[in-house]
């Protein structure tokens, strides 16, 4: 009986029934070559896991014990990267599965965006409904995000028919119905590795898409934490006042220094900014004390000044002789001079016109149709390497893949974009009063317009402009599920 030419060291040129495989440089290697070495380790008491450093590669734990591990190297690259060639192929219907559920990480990254813009959400309304006038632009950045949400998700729904045809290109060389010879296994591993960057390609490209979303999400999520904690001065003294109901609550600052003309010293309490007056509440037991209050209207002025003696303070001039003087920290000191000064003006970029125009802005944003057509892509590309039909596709020439969008279609697509651009800033300059209404339902209807236009041109430069390199994965869709895939 002679050797099996399969199983052969690539170190010694022997033959031998039992190889290791490097996934590293792809070589196979006997028992007696590949290099076995002990190493300081240490050992983890939740995993019971032996780690190279004092790391946990599991759960991430610093470990403490010491611990010795033999560990096998490649005689060729020293790579740790060995495993037992027979697992190794037993391994291979797992390992692309799993590389193929890498598309779904794409989908998780969506979700928890989601679902933090839900929560948001749900955190503003609540503080509107409180009478939180502060920050009106939490609104509109809502809004935008929320269209910007569904645009990437178009975008994430077409790349997916990209990534998923690379997958395709690649997994169609694979064919796990039959068995698999060492020899071969170098080229499945370096194919596997390619459907793996592929799919993790896919989950990078909506992380990029979603991180300018993400940054201004946090950005309000700072703002509603901060009136968050403005509500929760105004509940603690709800006992002993409370604005009325024509008022917008702004703000709330404890542990302030106040004095008022008719004080001889500062008294520390907790300030509070409504719309229409000030309030100070003196820090007392006392359930009846009362609370002292300024309108809005009666100040002229606001300004800090600072001495040795006294340091940086805060002094607000209602008339020539009359001033109320605060002692705070600095950060608090300009958070007042900002407050006050939109106050004054009636700014209506920082103070809310109307608190209840969240009520019609949906928590949830949909995306089940990508969450859909993801886990489809998924299920037929697991499938295709345990097809009949693999082998046949496997023999067909392969079509050289072609550029999927022409020039003119990518120059359309800046064009949209830019002209949607155009649009929003349209819209975001006529809600500031930037510009007139006569001017901007001039200039809407001519980007309206202009949009339309490029969208029909856009439409028929991508149908004359078609990807041929889907041929082949729409013909192996077309014979998976001649009902829902149709081909003439």
């Amino acid at each position: 009986m002679g050797y099996d030419s399969n199983k052969k060291c690539l170190k010694c040129y022997q033959y031998n029934d039992y190889l290791y495989y490097c996934e590293d440089c792809g070589g196979t290697f006997c028992t007696g070559c590949i290099v076995t070495e002990k190493t300081d380790c240490t050992y983890c008491n939740e995993c019971a896991h032996i780690s190279i450093g004092n790391k946990c590669e599991i759960c991430g734990k610093i470990n403490h014990l010491t611990a010795e591990k033999i560990l096998k190297r490649c005689p060729m690259c020293s790579s740790i990267k060995i495993k037992d060639s027979k697992r190794k192929i037993d391994g291979l219907t797992e390992e692309f599965s799993s590389n193929v559920n890498l598309l779904g990480t794409g989908l998780d990254t969506i979700k928890a965006f989601a679902n933090k813009y839900s929560e948001i959400v749900t955190q503003a309304k609540h503080m509107r409904r409180e009478r939180f006038g502060l920050y009106p632009n939490i609104e509109g950045n809502l809004l935008r995000i929320q269209d910007l949400f569904y645009e990437i998700i178009q975008r994430a729904s077409e790349i997916l028919d990209k990534v998923s045809q690379h997958i395709y290109q690649d997994a169609r060389t694979l064919i796990f119905n039959q068995n698999i010879s060492v020899s071969k296994l170098r080229g499945i591993d370096k194919t596997l590795k390619i459907i793996k960057t592929h799919a993790l390609s896919y989950s990078n490209i909506l992380t990029d898409y979603l991180s300018d979303p993400l940054n201004e999400l946090e950005d309000i999520e700072v703002k509603v934490k901060e009136l968050k904690l403005y509500s929760e001065l105004f509940d603690k003294v709800i006992e002993k006042f409370e604005p009325e109901i024509y008022e917008l609550k702004i703000a709330a600052f404890p542990n302030i220094k106040m004095a008022f003309p008719s004080d001889n010293r500062k008294k520390i309490g907790t300030l509070f900014i409504t719309n229409k007056k000030m309030y100070f509440l003196h820090k007392s037991k006392l359930i009846s004390k009362k609370v002292k209050s300024v309108p809005i209207s009666m100040i002229k002025d606001v300004d800090s000044k600072s001495n040795i003696f006294t340091g940086k303070q805060l002094i607000i001039n209602m008339s020539e002789k009359n001033l109320i003087k605060i002692k705070c920290p600095d950060d608090i000191i300009t958070k007042l001079k900002f407050i006050f000064g939109i106050l004054f003006n009636e700014n209506e970029n920082y103070i809310v016109t109307d608190p209840y125009m969240m009520e019609n802005y949906r928590a949830n944003l949909n995306f089940s149709h990508l969450k859909d057509k993801l886990d489809k892509r998924i299920k037929d590309l697991k499938e295709i390497p345990f097809s009949p039909s693999t082998q046949q596709l496997r023999e067909r020439p392969i079509e050289p893949r072609r550029q999927v969008e022409s020039e003119e279609v990518m120059n359309l697509k800046i064009e949209l974009k830019a002209a949607k651009d155009t649009l929003r800033e349209l819209i975001k300059a006529f809600n500031d009063r930037s510009i007139t209404p006569e001017v901007y339902f001039s200039r809407r209807e001519k980007s309206t317009q202009k949009i339309y236009m490029i969208e029909q041109q856009l439409k028929e430069a991508q149908h004359s402009s078609l990807d041929f390199g889907f041929t082949d994965l729409l013909r192996y869709y077309s014979d998976k599920h001649p009902d829902r895939h149709p081909t003439r």
